[in-house]
């Protein structure tokens, strides 16, 4: 039993270490580029004519959006 918990976790271990080499190999966006996205989505959200709750939500989208864009480029 001990063994196999050993396996499992030397297992996830190793997976875990392949997928991390393997994203660092990824040629991540520049951060820059993420901030002008971010800022022509901002103001495509505020030119609209919506309510406030409409525009809150797409603020909120804009903003989701630009963190996963610096997390994982």
């Amino acid at each position: 039993m001990k063994r196999t918990i050993a396996l499992l976790l030397l297992s996830a271990v190793v997976v875990t270490t392949a997928l991390v080499v393997a994203a660092d190999a990824r040629a991540p966006r520049a951060v820059g580029e993420c901030y002008d996205n971010w800022e022509s989505c901002r103001t495509e959200a505020l030119s609209r004519d919506a309510s406030v709750i409409q525009t809150t939500l797409m603020l909120t989208i804009c903003d989701i959006a630009l963190g996963r864009c610096i997390l994982y480029g």
